[in-house]
């Protein structure tokens, strides 16, 4: 493997881990310029789930700031990560991802964590990675109320 390769691919992991940080933070804005300008967010629950998709900054913006600030605390964990590099500037990944969040319900705080199966298509601008399109597929889900 090049060193161009592999650099590609660190730079990759730091940047899927760097999503789950700005999530951690509440960051919206951040977290939808790590999408192209015409990216995409697929989601389903489970692999026959229907699948749901918003696209574009503006969007995705809007859909990070209605579901991550009202949350009381997150926290997203990373597991392994793939990478397949389709040419200097395109990539594909699939990677994991464990992420809890309390929200508050009449009241009472509940604890929601999700498995995530992240599926990915990455290209590169101005020597910079974006997400091209993300599909986010929730293999399990566990919610109850904390103690």
């Amino acid at each position: 493997m090049t060193n161009e390769k592999l650099s590609a691919k660190m730079e990759l992991k730091e940047f899927v881990d760097r999503f789950s940080d700005y999530s951690d933070l509440r960051d919206a804005k951040s977290l939808s310029e790590l999408f192209t300008s015409d990216g995409v967010l697929e989601f389903q629950t489970g692999f026959d789930g229907e699948l749901q998709n918003l696209s574009g900054r503006e969007t995705l913006y809007q859909a990070f700031s209605a579901t991550l600030v009202p949350s009381k605390a997150l926290y997203h964990i990373n597991g392994q990560h793939i990478v397949k590099l389709t040419s200097d500037n395109e990539a594909e990944g699939i990677s994991y991802c464990q992420a809890s969040f309390v929200s508050d319900e009449d009241g009472k705080d509940y604890l929601t964590t999700n498995y995530i199966r992240y599926t990915d298509n990455y290209a590169k601008e101005n020597g910079k990675w974006y997400i091209k399109r993300r599909r986010s597929t929730f293999l399990i889900t566990d919610k109850h109320k904390m103690n």
